[in-house]
């Protein structure tokens, strides 16, 4: 908070023969024990004896800095240069006042000046190093604080630092080391704790750098960082509670804290406890109304609230702050996707790769991107991204780029290559690695594109979805056969029904909105006829014997499949089946994929790819939609299901199908 300044007593003018330098040493010593107006007394009297006193221009303006009148200070400090252009100390002050007002560039100027008269000189170099951080120049500042450290290797503050900027270079190990040397030299240092803990968490040493915040904080008490940032790592190992607890404190001490109303609606928002959620995102954006991550968190949560305009408004806020900010343009083309808008969604959505959490390494071939231009029977690779589902969903764009040439290359999933292969026999498919296969970087490749983009060139509208063959995928006849049968015979004439009740995800929180518990199922697995079998992939054998000893409710489990890592046999097994029930997961993908009849059941906010309100999809003609109506309520989902299961057994027996 600015002071006002005071005029000092009046005063007669000094005498020519008192010591001037045990006047400005007075003034020193007052201004080092915080006597800020005692110390302006002494330095004007001194001007009125001696106007040209380099020194005592100069600490008025070191004192006009401190009580936040940065103008004055740039104003005196500048006079004491025009006195004495010799002193390093006047240039290394006025730099860190330029700092202050945003005016990098001078500020290294000014610091460079210093560094000019005295080499040797730490502190500029370290202050230089700070104003090169905050101008992102991340490589001058490390180079900056090694200097402060060569010329005094006692420096904490500049390990301290150093740590910090290693760590935005991501350098996690350096950065470990420098925040420890700093520790070395000063044990109770709180902020090389609450540094040494943020590395420590990006490399996921999480349980480590709790202990580190918490060090933080038995060192210094009332440390808000370190309270912000153990909320953090607390909410990354699921400890929502305590996360909370520990944002709280960190506004208890500081109550005007930013960041620390962000990080708790994160949780909040992961507790589903989305309006208290958005109350904190809404006072981090009062507090703080430039910061883009603030609006676009608020998006997210509105989002969730299926506040779909109020979310785009969050998002298009961050976008105008930071017109560069790839998540917010990302979340804004979700939206769009999922409200149908597949032109500027596709659009929006080419910003996931310079997102910092987007799930898929961009593999970097060395060919041309495609743009969507006449391929006129050139060769083009097209390599698969995100999750097996994704793969699949994507994959029913090749035929579409088939009718464009007929050389395409595919790089995708191990897992997938057998079924792709027998489904495109006239595309090349080969595995993903994490360095590609020689071949594929061959230049002589006219292009490369990632999978997910080819619906920006061939999925603009919904016509385009018609321009494909149904269904796309072909599992081994044989081995779907033998499955049928095996299951027939089981289920004694019954219709064959596969079921899958859970997602599985990077975000737990998405994860658990699109999933049910099998108790959820108990309204439609008595339907006599039917025989249910498992389709959830992952271990499921405990939950499935438990279920049944609950409910005396038989999923029947087949040992001989393996639902996860053999998704030739998977594509098979559902093959083989008569109808498919699932949550929006990798199940419903294949099935759809496969071309057979199966019913997703979807949360209040689904992925984008199912748009809204629709009971069908664009994307698997055989699907069906079942949604909720509200935020975690399957009951009048299961209900739907129930009332057309029935009927479908019914229409069923009429046909003659079963």
């Amino acid at each position: 908070m600015n002071k006002e300044r005071q005029q000092p007593n009046s005063q007669q003018s000094l005498s020519p023969s008192v010591d001037i330098e045990d006047k400005l040493r007075q003034a020193i010593s007052l201004y080092q024990s915080d006597q800020l107006q005692q110390a302006e007394q002494i330095c004007q009297q001194i001007l009125r004896s001696y106007p040209q006193h380099a020194e005592a221009f100069h600490l008025l303006g070191i004192i006009a800095y401190q009580v936040g009148e940065n103008k004055v200070a740039i104003g005196l400090i500048t006079q004491a240069i025009e006195i004495d252009s010799n002193k390093y100390m006047f240039f290394n002050s006025l730099g860190s006042v330029l700092q202050g007002q945003g005016r990098l560039e001078e500020s290294i100027q000014a610091f460079n000046q210093a560094l000019k008269i005295q080499p040797q000189f730490a502190e500029a170099y370290y202050n230089k190093g700070n104003t090169l951080q905050v101008q992102g120049k991340l490589e001058e500042a490390i180079d900056a604080y090694q200097q402060a450290i060569h010329i005094q290797p006692d420096d904490a503050e500049a390990y301290s630092n150093l740590g910090v900027v290693l760590k935005e270079k991501g350098r996690l190990e350096e950065s470990i080391q420098a925040c420890q040397k700093a520790l070395e030299i000063r044990p109770n240092y709180a902020d090389a704790y609450t540094n040494l803990g943020v590395a420590l968490r990006q490399q996921g040493r999480l349980e480590e750098s709790i202990q580190a915040y918490q060090q933080a904080i038995h060192t210094q008490p009332n440390h808000p960082e370190a309270y912000n940032n153990l909320g953090v790592a607390l909410e990354q190992q699921g400890r929502l509670e305590e996360s909370i607890q520990a944002c709280q404190k960190a506004l208890e001490i500081r109550p005007n804290y930013a960041d620390a109303y962000t990080n708790l609606g994160v949780v909040l928002e992961q507790q589903g406890r989305l309006e208290e959620s958005i109350q904190a995102c809404q006072q981090a954006i009062r507090i703080q109304p430039n910061h883009p991550k603030m609006h676009n968190n608020l998006g997210l949560v509105l989002k969730e609230q299926r506040k779909l305009e109020e979310s785009v408004d969050a998002y298009q806020q961050a976008i105008h702050i930071q017109s560069d900010y790839a998540e917010a343009h990302v979340n804004f083309g979700i939206i769009l996707l999922l409200k149908g808008n597949l032109f500027r969604g596709w659009e929006k959505y080419e910003w996931r790769w310079k997102c910092s959490n987007f799930p898929s390494e961009k593999r970097n071939f060395p060919q041309p991107s495609w743009g969507g231009t006449h391929l006129n029977g050139k060769s083009i690779l097209v390599w698969t991204e995100q999750g097996i589902g994704d793969e699949i969903m994507f994959t029913s764009i090749l035929p579409t780029l088939s009718q464009m040439t007929e050389k395409i290359i595919v790089e995708c999933n191990l897992r997938l290559v057998p079924l792709f292969q027998r489904s495109f026999p006239q595309i090349q498919f080969f595995s993903r690695q994490n360095l590609p296969q020689p071949h594929l970087l061959d230049k002589n490749i006219d292009y490369q594109i990632p999978m997910g983009s080819l619906g920006r060139w061939l999925r603009t509208d919904e016509d385009s979805f018609k321009q494909s063959k149904q269904p796309y995928l072909i599992a081994c006849a044989n081995r779907s056969a033998k499955i049928r049968k095996k299951y027939q015979q089981l289920a004694k004439g019954r219709m064959l029904v596969g079921i899958s009740w859970k997602s599985t995800g990077i975000n737990q929180r998405r994860a658990l909105l699109k999933s049910t518990v099998l108790e959820d199922w108990v309204s439609i697995l008595p339907q006599q006829d039917c025989y249910f079998i498992n389709l959830q992939y992952g271990d499921v054998k405990e939950e499935l014997e438990q279920f049944q000893q609950q409910t005396d409710l038989m999923i029947y489990q087949d040992e001989e499949v393996d639902l996860l890592q053999n998704l030739d046999d998977f594509a098979a097994q559902v093959s083989a089946l008569d109808l498919v029930i699932s949550t929006s997961n990798t199940t419903v993908h294949m099935a759809g994929a496969l071309g057979k009849q199966v019913w997703t059941l979807l949360s209040y906010v689904p992925d984008w790819r199912w748009m809204l309100e629709r009971e069908d999809t664009p994307w698997y003609p055989s699907m069906r939609l079942f949604r909720q109506s509200e935020t975690g309520d399957w009951s009048g989902v299961f209900a739907q299901v129930r009332s057309k299961l029935e009927q479908y057994m019914v229409d069923n027996v009429v046909e003659g199908r079963r």
